[in-house]
């Protein structure tokens, strides 16, 4: 058995989506289709909502000390899943993923604020809103 193999029989389910659903951008073979933007859209808002709602319920147990009990674990639960969720990501590129990931961060990060926490936003939060999100369309769908 080559070193291939023993790897595939170890971590079979991580191998699969690499072959599988992970493609390097950088290859000329790469191309977006609809369902990869939309698969890919779609994984970002995933992870942003899992990151800010843990990110939230860890917020609420430790600095407004609200059920801290349960909070706080399901928070740090949430966050571990948030953590996953890139790893489904079309392409094969951590640092391209997280800097674009940080946009949508920003806009859920601001909704949910908005939403739950109250926050009124007011002309320069909408306006770096759009200018986050203006980058995170070149960033990630820029031809190479």
């Amino acid at each position: 058995m080559n070193e291939k193999e023993e790897e595939r029989d170890y971590y079979p389910i991580e191998i699969e989506l690499m072959e599988n659903h992970s493609q390097n951008e950088d290859d000329d073979s790469f191309k977006w289709t609809p369902g990869l933007v939309a698969l890919s859209i779609f994984l970002f808002i995933v992870a942003a909502i899992f990151e800010v709602g843990g990110g939230y319920l860890m917020w609420l147990g430790i600095r407004e000390k609200r059920l801290p009990y349960a909070f706080i674990p399901v928070g740090a639960i949430v966050l571990i899943v948030y953590g996953i969720i890139p790893t489904f990501q079309p392409v094969n590129n951590f640092g391209r993923i997280f800097a674009v990931y940080g946009g949508f961060f920003i806009v859920l990060s601001y909704l949910w604020g908005f939403l739950f926490d109250g926050l009124k936003l007011d002309i320069g939060d909408y306006v770096g809103t759009a200018v986050a999100l203006a980058g995170v369309g070149i960033a990630w769908f820029w031809p190479r």
